[in-house]
């Protein structure tokens, strides 16, 4: 099942939003810190978000920030023959930190019971560049508010 949201280039789908809205409450009070997600061939990294609400009608995305809420990551970009989501980094949405239509991969360092750092690398640089990072706090044993910047 398909949200779609539209703009002047194409229609765009928030892949899995049905699924999100779904079980946000449960993502909320079992304080889950990172959902992943895939499909979508390309990359993204939301802010933490509430009840995103689209208004298809004047293709506005109204995000609520809550720091209660996880961080979705779409991870799908590790390539197919289909090809890339080109059209899905236009416009980017303001729940979204950072989206990017290119193949990658990404790691989660587990540092700590209290802290993990996630970093997105892009496949093509040819060199360990990391195109996206956020720190990550447990918010069971550390119960303090992220920064708001990428790190």
């Amino acid at each position: 099942m398909h949200s779609p949201w539209y703009n002047s280039n194409s229609y765009h789908y928030m892949e899995g939003e049905s699924m999100r809205v779904q079980f946000e409450s449960w993502f909320t009070k079992y304080k889950v810190d990172v959902v992943f997600a895939g499909h979508v061939h390309a990359y993204e990294r939301s802010k933490r978000v509430s009840n995103v609400a689209y208004n298809i009608v004047n293709r506005e995305c109204t995000p609520i920030f809550d720091p209660s809420s996880p961080v979705y990551i779409t991870i799908g970009d590790g390539g197919n023959v289909e090809g890339l989501a080109a059209n899905f980094t236009e416009p980017q949405p303001k729940y979204s930190a950072f989206r990017e239509a290119s193949f990658g991969h990404a790691i989660l360092e587990i540092k700590n019971r209290t802290h993990a750092f996630y970093h997105w690398h892009r496949n093509q640089d040819g060199d360990a560049v990391v195109g996206d990072s956020q720190w990550l706090y447990n918010r069971y044993s550390y119960p303090h508010n992220e920064p708001t910047t990428r790190s």
